[in-house]
């Protein structure tokens, strides 16, 4: 096993050992947007993925990443391991207890092993 695997395992063991710190919900990925042009209404389709391990932060306003901070904004540290099979961007969200947090951005460390995502409340 290789280095990057490692930081990759430890970063999702670290979330689950969080313990009531993290929630457990489904990261939900924009996968496709279609417009009906007579009632002209975007129907949007997510990807879902269940299950995920989210410990919820605050930002500090020398956080930001250019963009303001809004005060409702929070960073949600999600393992890479456990949503492998998205890639975070815009438009994706977060469901915790029926509340959407909309994925405003997101980067992920040098290991490739702990997304960093600024969520918004929907």
């Amino acid at each position: 096993m290789g280095l990057r695997e490692t930081f990759r395992k430890a970063a999702q063991t670290g979330i689950a050992a969080a313990g009531d710190v993290a929630v457990s919900t489904n990261y939900e990925s924009l996968a496709s947007t279609t417009y009906n042009a007579s009632s002209g209404v975007n129907a949007v389709t997510f990807a879902t993925v269940g299950g995920v391990s989210v410990i919820f932060d605050v930002f500090e306003l020398k956080q930001s990443d250019g963009t303001p901070v809004v005060s409702e904004d929070r960073k949600a540290l999600i393992a890479a391991k456990d949503i492998s099979t998205v890639t975070p961007d815009a438009d994706d969200r977060i469901v915790v207890a029926g509340v959407a947090w909309r994925v405003v951005s997101a980067s992920i460390d040098p290991a490739d092993a702990l997304w960093e995502i600024r969520v918004r409340k929907s």
